[in-house]
C-alpha cells in the first residue's frame, strides 16, 4: 500500500514537460545544392509553404507532396520577409531595393500568382503582419526606420510608427485590426492605434529586448518574449503586463496562437549560440503547461502555423527543408 502511495506522488510531482508529446517529421524538401533557406512561412490553410532561400529566390511549395509549386524571381532586390495572409490566398513578400535605404512590398494573389499589390516605402522590411480581415498590411523594419500600416485596396499608408530607437522586430494586429502591438529594440513593447499610429500603451517592465509579440484571438491580451526568457501577458485597454510565465527554455523568437486561443507555439532560441533556434514548445498558457516539446540539433526552425489542429512549422538543414506537426 505504501509504495501504491509513493509512486502516485511520485507521478504527481514529476513536471509536466515529462509527459509532453514531440513533434512528427511530415516531409522532406531538398533543394538545389549549395542553396538553403533562411526563412519560411507556413500558410494557414494547410497547402503551402514558401521560403525565402540563399541564392535570393522566394521557392513556394506544396506542403502536401513537397513538389516545388512557384519560384518568384522578381528582379526587385534582396527578398527579406514573407508572410500568408490568415486564410493563405495571399502571400506578401518585403525586398530591400535600395541597400539600408529603400524597399518594397510585393502582395500575390496565391491563385494565379499574380502580384495584386505593389508598396514602395523609404526603409527596408523585415517584419510583414496582415491584419485578420486581409484590407490592411503591417511592416516593421528591424534596428532602424519606421514601421507603416498599409491599407492594401487604395496601396496608401494609414499610419506611420516611429519607434525612438532600434527600429521593430516584431509586430501583430489585434482581431479586430484596431490595434497593433510591435516589439521594439528599444526594449519596449508597444501599443498603437492601427488607423493613427497613435500610442496607446507602452509596458515598461521589460528588462531586455523583446523580439516576439502576439495578439489573442479575443484581442483580450498581447505576449510578449525576448531576451528575458519570460512570457509577459500585457492588458491591451492599460498596456500593463498583467501575468508573466518565467523560467523559459531559451530567448523567445517567435509566437503563434491557435485561432481558439487555446494553443501557443512558442520558438526558443539558445542564449549560447544566436545560430541554434532549434527548439519549440506547444503551450497550454491558462494551465501554464507544456503539451508539446521539441528539439532537435542540426537544424534552424524557419516559420511555422496553425493548421486545423495541428502545429506545422519548418526547419532548415543544409540544403533540407523538413516539414513538422505536433501533435
Amino acid at each position: 500500500m505504501r509504495l501504491n502511495i509513493a509512486v502516485v506522488m511520485l507521478l504527481c510531482c514529476l513536471p509536466i514537460t515529462v509527459l509532453a508529446q514531440s513533434a512528427r517529421q511530415e516531409k522532406t524538401i531538398d533543394l538545389p545544392s549549395g542553396v538553403s533557406v533562411e526563412v519560411s512561412s507556413v500558410s494557414p490553410a494547410g497547402n503551402l509553404i514558401a521560403a525565402i532561400c540563399s541564392d535570393h529566390v522566394v521557392r513556394v511549395w506544396s506542403a502536401g507532396s513537397g513538389d516545388l509549386v512557384r519560384s518568384l524571381q522578381e528582379n526587385s532586390g534582396l527578398p527579406g520577409g514573407l508572410q500568408f495572409s490568415n486564410d493563405g490566398q495571399l502571400l506578401a513578400v518585403s525586398f530591400e531595393t535600395v541597400k539600408y535605404e529603400k524597399g518594397m512590398i510585393k502582395v500575390f494573389d496565391v491563385a494565379s500568382w499574380k502580384v495584386q499589390t505593389d508598396l514602395t516605402s523609404e526603409c527596408m522590411f523585415c517584419a510583414i503582419r496582415f491584419s485578420p480581415d486581409r484590407r490592411r498590411l503591417a511592416n516593421a523594419g528591424n534596428f532602424f526606420g519606421d514601421s507603416y500600416v498599409w491599407d492594401l485596396a487604395t496601396q496608401k499608408k494609414v499610419a506611420t510608427i516611429s519607434p525612438p530607437f532600434g527600429g521593430s522586430s516584431a509586430l501583430s494586429f489585434s482581431s479586430d485590426g484596431k490595434l497593433i502591438a510591435t516589439a521594439d529594440g528599444d526594449g519596449f513593447v508597444r501599443i498603437y492605434n492601427a488607423n493613427t499610429g497613435t500610442l496607446r500603451g507602452t509596458p515598461t517592465e521589460f528588462l531586455l529586448e523583446p523580439f516576439a509579440v502576439a495578439f489573442s484571438p479575443d484581442g483580450k491580451s498581447v505576449l510578449a518574449g525576448g531576451a528575458d526568457k519570460v512570457i509577459s501577458v500585457i492588458d491591451p485597454e492599460n498596456g500593463k503586463i498583467s501575468r508573466t510565465i518565467p523560467k523559459q527554455a531559451g530567448l523567445i523568437l517567435s509566437f503563434d496562437i491557435s485561432r481558439d486561443g487555446k494553443l501557443t507555439a512558442v520558438v526558443y532560441q539558445s542564449s549560447q549560440s544566436m545560430l541554434d533556434a532549434n527548439h519549440i514548445m506547444l503551450w497550454d498558457l491558462d494551465r501554464e503547461a507544456v503539451l508539446a516539446d521539441f528539439q532537435k540539433s542540426g537544424i534552424t526552425i524557419t516559420g511555422g502555423a496553425f493548421v486545423g489542429n495541428h502545429y506545422v512549422f519548418a526547419a532548415a538543414s543544409g540544403n533540407q527543408l523538413t516539414l513538422w506537426a505536433i501533435p
